[in-house]
């Protein structure tokens, strides 16, 4: 049974931009109950990356691109998991 779940991390930005970005990636596993350290397709844990979302502001509100993103990637990976 495959195994769905959601990660983030920081993402890499150039020096001239203020502020905090991240990423987040609704992850495949490989083997089921062992999570990544990282986003990475190549991970040994990792099957696939189902989907990636790159360089999102992280504000301080629920309003802010990073947290809509996590919200989406959630229902993205209940619906999976259900499946």
């Amino acid at each position: 049974m495959d195994s769905y779940i959601v990660m983030d991390a920081q993402a890499r930005m150039p020096a001239s931009c203020w502020g905090k970005y991240r990423k987040v990636a609704v992850v495949e596993l490989a083997q089921p109950g062992v999570v990544p350290q990282q986003i990475h397709p190549r991970h040994k844990t990792v099957k696939r990356i189902v989907r990636l979302w790159d360089r999102l502001y992280a504000g301080t509100t629920d309003r802010c691109a990073f947290a809509k993103a996590v919200a989406h990637a959630k229902t993205l990976a209940s619906e999976l998991n259900s499946a």
